[in-house]
């Protein structure tokens, strides 16, 4: 009897986190029917954007450290 119970909660538990996955605002980014190659393009896509936003943040703090020294070679004049 009680492992009757017991997978009934089991069961009531692992639906109510598919239920929760599926319902939320920010549901996670991967899904339980994926593949392993969309995982694996998923990880590929996510690397390329984090790579493409840290070389945009490295260009844009390049060219504020530009022209902080040229509005500071400015004022020394």
């Amino acid at each position: 009897m009680s492992s009757r119970a017991f997978f009934a909660v089991f069961i009531v538990l692992v639906l109510g986190i598919i239920y929760v996955m599926k319902s939320s605002d920010n549901p996670p980014q991967t899904s339980i029917n994926q593949t392993p190659k969309e995982y694996i393009e998923l990880v590929e896509q996510r690397k390329a954007a984090r790579i493409a936003t840290e070389k945009a943040l490295k260009a844009g703090k390049q060219r504020t450290d530009e022209a902080l020294e040229a509005s500071t070679e400015k004022s020394q004049r």
